[in-house]
């Protein structure tokens, strides 16, 4: 009986240990200078009542929700935590997009995914100057990003 208790402490610690979007946010949302924005899915959706119809197949009405924690203004302390904390980012469920890492930090860009639809993107920022996380939740398509690429290259190379 005590080998079950011990094995079930255990699980239970390594569940509690785990550090999630949610938790990350929660702890530094509230730093000294961070800057942290929610737009939650009932203000997203009153936001797309005013869309014009041309935009209602926009990538941006697909978006349920938007949750921004920047931390460029906090001291370098909180930074090197907040790098900390994301580099042990439990990764259930997310997939990873685009990661890349220079001498001054690093960017990855991950996904959740159900049947080819993005249920959630997460841009995570961290290093000695750019700390922050984006999370975006919606139902995105595959070509909504394609579309989104496309415009952004055309508006580069001086396209409309």
């Amino acid at each position: 009986m005590k080998k079950y208790f011990f094995i079930a402490m255990l699980f239970s610690a390594q569940i509690l240990c785990a550090v999630n979007v949610n938790s990350i946010i929660n702890e530094f949302r509230d730093a000294n200078k961070a800057e942290y924005v929610s737009v939650p899915w009932i203000l997203m959706k009153m936001g797309h009542m005013f869309m014009d119809e041309e935009d209602k197949d926009d990538i941006a009405a697909r978006i349920n929700s938007v949750r921004v924690l920047d931390l460029e203004e906090c001291s370098s302390s909180v930074k090197a935590k907040f790098t900390k904390r994301i580099s042990s980012l439990k990764r259930d469920g997310y997939e990873t997009l685009v990661r890349a890492k220079d001498q001054d930090g690093s960017v990855q860009i991950l996904v959740k995914e159900k049947k080819n639809i993005i249920k959630e993107l997460l841009i995570v920022c961290g290093g000695e100057d750019d700390c922050a996380l984006i999370l975006l939740k919606g139902n995105i398509r595959q070509e909504d990003i394609d579309k989104l690429v496309q415009q952004e290259t055309d508006k580069r190379n001086g396209h409309k």
